[in-house]
C-alpha cells in the first residue's frame, strides 16, 4: 500500500497566488495524500478559496484559526496530520507535480529521516519579467548521522533552515517533539535546527522542484522591535546544536557568521523608514549590541580578505572602529536607494580603501 502523505500549507492573506499552489498540491501524480490548509486568521479572500477547495477534493481539510503566525499554524497542521511523511508548502510559491512521488520514493528507498532536494530562486520584476537559478545540495546519497556532521558545511550551503525543500519522517517529528515556537521570524530556523540536531539518516536528491517566488516590491519591509531577539535566539541555538554534537570549534566559522547576520539584519532594521528610534537612539542600539561578546567576538574574528562582497567587509570594518553612525549611514544608503547605490557606494569605497 503506497505511504500516506501530509502536505501542510499555512495561509494568510495571499488569495492573489492561493489557487496556483493549492492546485500544484491537488495534481501531484502521488495520490495518496491529505492537503491540510491552515488558514491563519486571513482578512482577504483565502478563507473563502480554501472552504471552495475542501468541497471540490475529500483529500483536502481545511482549519479556521485566529491569526498566530505561520509556526503555530504549521503546528495546527502537524496535530492534524495522519501521514507517514509531512510536505511543508508555502503558499505565495508553486512546486513541481511530481515533486511528492519522487521525493517519497527516495525516503521510501533509504528509509532517511529527511529528504533534501534541489529548488529553484524565481525572481518576477515589476513587468512580469522571470528569472531562474536552479539550486542543489553538492551532496549526493544517503548520509549517516556521523557524515552529516562531517560535512555539515555543505548542508548549511543550501538553505539549511528552508521548510519547502525538505520532506520529513512524520514519526521522527513526534519522537524528538519537533514543533513551530511563536516567534515571529524564524520559526522555521528553529525548527530545522531541532530536525538537525537529532537527526540520524538523511537523503540528498539531486533534483530541483520547489519555485521560491521572490516579486520584486512585493516584500514589506518594516521596523520589528524583536527583530534581533529572534535573530539571536537563532544564533544562540544554532551554537547549542554545534556544542550538542561536539563541533562547535570545527564549525566556529559558521557560528560566528550566525551571530553577525542577528547584527547585520539589526542594522537593517534600524534603516528602515518606520524605524521610531532617532538618530542618536540608533547608534545607542549598535553600541549596546556590539558590547554582547558573542557579537564582538563574531565581528573582530571574521576574515575580512575572505569576504567577496565589498560592502560588507566595509561595515565589517566600520563596525570593528567604532564607527557605528557611519555603518548605519552605510546601510541606511543601501535599503533606501537600492539601485542608485551603487555609484555612492563607488565614492565611499575609494574614501575607506
Amino acid at each position: 500500500m503506497m505511504k500516506k502523505i501530509s502536505i501542510i500549507m499555512p495561509i494568510y492573506n495571499v488569495a492573489e497566488q492561493l489557487e496556483k499552489a493549492i492546485q500544484c498540491a491537488l495534481s501531484q501524480t502521488y495520490k495518496n495524500s491529505e492537503i491540510i490548509l491552515v488558514n491563519d486568521g486571513s482578512t482577504d479572500a483565502s478563507g473563502e478559496i480554501c472552504d471552495r477547495y475542501q468541497l471540490k477534493d475529500p483529500r483536502i481539510s481545511v482549519i479556521h484559526q485566529k491569526n498566530a503566525g505561520s509556526g503555530f499554524a504549521r503546528n495546527a497542521g502537524l496535530d492534524r496530520a495522519t501521514g507517514e511523511y509531512i510536505y511543508f508548502a508555502d503558499p505565495d510559491d508553486y512546486f513541481e507535480y511530481n515533486l511528492i512521488e519522487e521525493t517519497v520514493a527516495k525516503a521510501i528507498e533509504s528509509n532517511a529521516d529527511v529528504v533534501v532536494c534541489g529548488y529553484y530562486n524565481e525572481k518576477v520584476d515589476k513587468e512580469g519579467n522571470i528569472t531562474t537559478l536552479e539550486k542543489n545540495s553538492e551532496l549526493d546519497g544517503l548520509l549517516t548521522k556521523e557524515a552529516f556532521r562531517d560535512q555539515f558545511r555543505k548542508h548549511y550551503s543550501l538553505s539549511p533552515y528552508a521548510l519547502w525543500n525538505k520532506l520529513y519522517k512524520h514519526d521522527f517529528l513526534k519522537q524528538h517533539n519537533c514543533r513551530f515556537t511563536n516567534q515571529k521570524v524564524g520559526q522555521d530556523a528553529l525548527f530545522n535546527q531541532q530536525v538537525g540536531m537529532n537527526v540520524q539518516t538523511i537523503y540528498y536528491h539531486q533534483k530541483a522542484y520547489y519555485h521560491y517566488v521572490f516579486r520584486e516590491g512585493s516584500a514589506v519591509n518594516r521596523y520589528r522591535k524583536e527583530r534581533f531577539f529572534c535573530e539571536y535566539t537563532i544564533a544562540s541555538h544554532f551554537e547549542e546544536w554545534m556544542v550538542h554534537w561536539g563541533k562547535e570549534k570545527e564549525y566556529h566559522e559558521l557560528v560566528n557568521q550566525q551571530y553577525w547576520g542577528a547584527l547585520y539584519l539589526e542594522l537593517s532594521n534600524l534603516s528602515w523608514e518606520d524605524c521610531p528610534l532617532t538618530g542618536t537612539e540608533k547608534v545607542e542600539r549598535i553600541e549596546e549590541l556590539m558590547d554582547d561578546s558573542k557579537i564582538n567576538q563574531a565581528i573582530s574574528e571574521i576574515e575580512t580578505e575572505k569576504e567577496k562582497n565589498s560592502f560588507v567587509k566595509i561595515l565589517i570594518i566600520l563596525l570593528r572602529n567604532e564607527k557605528y553612525s557611519g555603518a548605519l549611514k552605510l546601510m541606511q544608503l543601501r535599503v533606501t536607494v537600492g539601485k542608485k547605490f551603487q555609484k555612492s557606494f563607488n565614492v565611499i569605497k575609494k574614501r575607506f580603501g
